[in-house]
């Protein structure tokens, strides 16, 4: 059902593994997911976007390799014998990003250099000037096979090119792609899913899947990369997936990174079922947040039953006038009867919110402080808001405020712009030791003293 090879040796010690034995043989393409610059990310998780490019591509018979930085070394140098090098860029990584992709065209101009990922999606013409033969955007299985299957189509939708005369053109949007059990499983037999951490998790190994895309709500702060509408896999699908990662892949827990993965409550109960129809054992987390407004206590006892144990909910600010500005439309109240129903259930929660919207005064920041504090969440996370070109907040609320460019947006360091992360957590953590104690129920001592250090190094409370 995966549509992908059987596991290998992860990495680029398969390849230079490859290469020491005298493999010269030119390959179809290798995708690259650059570190996060400043070192201020303490989890990683396996680059699903690449890894579903990769086994997409094979399935249609070209030879990919896939590296992710975060958890495999790697240099320019490594580059040589591709034909195409596929770069994944974000908020987070573009500097270390376009940093490689200049060193690769240095050392080999032949090789011809190509980028996709959010940012090239809502900013491709911050793009241009780099060495680059082409620049996708949103969703690239189709449109990278398209590229790669017929290059000198100019009908080719989906991606920016170069013309004959050296401009860059756009032929328009591909369509999005409606089925989604079509697709591969990603390919994460070609990394070392032992590498991956979080400090938040209950097994290990810990992996990753994406169960939908696109999302059909109008938050202000949220660009749409993979569209509006909302696309789910069948639960079949999906179970199908839980199942080979945990028997194939070796994983022991899943984070769920679905923006919407409770939106349809009829597909959340069919996946659970499943799952416990087929006995999988794995504990299973939504690290991306759901919608309090989707949750009911029916719900929510089947979904533990099938192996979830954390849920993340977003009120992103305590100021009545930020929350009605960003159009996150769902009342505070939902939230907290969302976590009361996850306390009682036995189910550890963590709550989202965003400080510095440009409008904000110390009265909305102090809003915000204390429904943190208020709240019956086990963790509080804090992040700094980033204005991102595409989306609406940036557009009709933020006029004159520059993008971050070429330059990465660090959402979670206090080190950053502003030092409103370390005041918040401070009032949250330090003036209320009880919530620390939660800390130490729910991770073990060894990842809550690796937590500290991160804090001290980012200057995140301290």
């Amino acid at each position: 059902a995966a549509g992908v090879a059987p596991a290998y040796q992860g990495g680029m010690a398969f390849i230079e593994n490859k290469r020491l034995k005298g493999d010269s043989v030119m390959k179809d393409l290798l995708l690259i997911f650059p570190s996060p610059g400043g070192g201020n990310y303490i989890n990683t998780f396996p680059p699903l976007g690449i890894l579903y490019l990769a086994s997409f591509l094979e399935k249609e018979g070209f030879s990919v390799d896939v590296v992710d930085c975060a958890a495999d070394p790697f240099s320019a140098r490594q580059a040589a014998g591709y034909k195409t090098v596929g770069v994944s860029l974000n908020i987070s990584n573009v500097e270390s990003g376009t940093a490689l992709l200049n060193e690769i065209n240095r050392l080999y101009p032949a090789v011809e250099l190509v980028v996709g990922g959010p940012l090239p999606t809502v900013s491709p013409e911050v793009f241009f000037p780099l060495p680059l033969k082409a620049i996708f955007v949103s969703e690239a299985e189709e449109s990278l096979l398209a590229y790669l299957r017929y290059p000198g189509e100019a009908d080719n939708k989906g991606y920016y090119f170069r013309d004959g005369s050296g401009r860059w053109r756009f032929n328009g949007k591909r369509p999005y792609i409606k089925d989604l059990d079509k697709l591969p499983f990603p390919a994460l037999n070609k990394l070392d899913i032992g590498k991956y951490y979080t400090p938040v998790r209950r097994s290990a190994p810990v992996s990753a899947l994406i169960s939908s895309r696109g999302c059909p709500f109008e938050c202000g702060f949220c660009c749409h990369v993979l569209g509006e509408e909302y696309r789910a896999r069948s639960a079949e699908n999906v179970v199908d997936e839980i199942e080979w990662q945990v028997k194939e892949i070796g994983t022991r827990e899943i984070a769920l990174y679905d923006d919407n993965f409770t939106l349809d409550r009829g597909r959340v109960m069919e996946i659970c079922l499943r799952l416990l129809h087929r006995k999988i054992k794995v504990s299973l987390q939504l690290t991306n947040g759901v919608r309090a407004d989707t949750l009911d206590e029916e719900l929510l006892r089947t979904m533990k039953s099938a192996g979830v144990w954390m849920i993340a909910l977003a009120p992103e600010s305590g100021s009545g006038a930020t929350l009605a500005r960003i159009h996150k439309r769902f009342a505070a109240r939902e939230v907290e009867k969302g976590l009361s129903l996850c306390r009682r259930l036995g189910i550890n929660t963590w709550v989202f919110f965003i400080l510095g919207f440009p409008w904000e005064k110390e009265a909305d920041f102090a809003a915000t402080v204390k429904a943190a504090c208020s709240t019956d969440a086990d963790m509080v996370h804090f992040s700094r808001f980033v204005p991102l070109p595409g989306t609406p907040l940036y557009a009709l609320s933020c006029p004159g405020i520059p993008s971050q460019g070429m330059r990465d947006a660090d959402l979670f360091s206090a080190s950053g712009r502003s030092a409103l992360t370390a005041r918040a957590y401070r009032s949250v953590y330090l003036r209320h030791p009880l919530r620390l104690l939660r800390l130490l129920r729910i991770c073990p001592f060894l990842d809550i003293f690796r937590l500290i250090l991160h804090a001290f190094k980012t200057r995140n409370v301290f």
